[in-house]
């Protein structure tokens, strides 16, 4: 219990919110200062010796400096960004090259991400798995979520750094996803590209709450919107639930990682000769999955 105060006792602090007050009395107590907390009609007032005030408002004066919540800083935000259209409209051009998918098809033959042949050295499939869509929806819902997210990705990598970013991203949840289903398991679709791209996003909002929160607990909303989003709509009927699990996942670990280098947008050029590094990328992994076998 508290012992008395001596007569003379002043009033260092008043609140009328009874956490705060105990925050305050939990200060006094670990510097040593002897006090009093009152629970008066309208606050709870903490109270000391007239000797130990100045003692008590220099440890709560330091308490509130360490306890101030910094502000969020600002997204990394380059300006509205095409990516996202982009990305959309390749996709529907793709589509009406090598049509929906159907038996004897030499595209789907060639580039579906078929677990066995990529743990056999057709590493490629990984990345022309992510331009086939079996049907018409199949491409409107990956069209419509790589409008958003690649958008948002571009606004803070860039078009060119964000499409590099993305792919790498999905690619590496492919494999992943080969790896866990090892055989038997065949899928195709720009979905996981897609939760690659909202990983991304999550990351850097990780990243950005951490730098700025008090209460880090909160920093962590982001990724959990992402798994909800998640659960949402990439564990429904038919979908791959591992490839979109693995793209969210490593798209999250590289924008942590990103944003936690502070890295922005590089300049035109720069995000020229990415973009065109990364289609090129794509065009040679076509070009060998439709290579004459040797």
């Amino acid at each position: 219990m508290e012992e008395p105060l001596p007569t003379g006792a002043v009033e260092v602090r008043a609140t009328p919110n009874p956490t705060r007050a105990g925050d305050w009395a939990l200060v006094l107590a670990s510097a040593g200062v002897d006090h009093r907390l009152e629970q008066r009609p309208d606050a709870f007032v903490l109270l000391v010796a007239e000797r130990d005030a100045p003692a008590a408002l220099a440890a709560l004066d330091a308490y509130d400096v360490e306890a101030a919540p910094r502000p969020v800083p600002p997204a990394p935000d380059a300006g509205p960004s095409s990516l996202g259209i982009a990305m959309a409209l390749a996709l529907s051009g793709m589509f009406l090259i090598t049509g929906a998918v159907g038996p004897g098809s030499r595209w789907f033959q060639a580039g579906a991400a078929d677990a066995s042949a990529i743990l056999g050295g057709q590493w490629w499939r990984a990345v022309t798995a992510l331009t086939l869509h079996a049907d018409i929806l199949h491409l409107v819902g990956n069209v419509v979520a790589a409008a958003i997210f690649g958008s948002a990705v571009g606004r803070w990598l860039g078009g060119g750094a964000g499409l590099l970013a993305v792919t790498v991203c999905a690619v590496a949840a492919n494999l992943l996803t080969a790896a866990a289903h090892r055989t038997g398991f065949v899928s195709i679709g720009a979905s996981t590209a897609t939760f690659a791209a909202l990983g991304l996003v999550a990351g850097l909002q990780v990243v950005r709450r951490l730098r700025g929160e008090s209460r880090r607990i909160y920093a962590w909303v982001p990724l959990g919107a992402g798994l909800g989003l998640y659960a949402m709509l990439g564990v429904s009927a038919g979908a791959d639930t591992y490839a979109h699990l693995f793209g969210l996942g490593a798209g999250a670990a590289a924008g942590t990682a990103l944003a936690w280098k502070d890295l922005r947008a590089p300049r035109a050029l720069v995000q020229a000769l990415l973009a065109v590094a990364t289609l090129a990328g794509i065009g040679v992994s076509w070009a060998l999955a439709f290579r004459p076998p040797s």
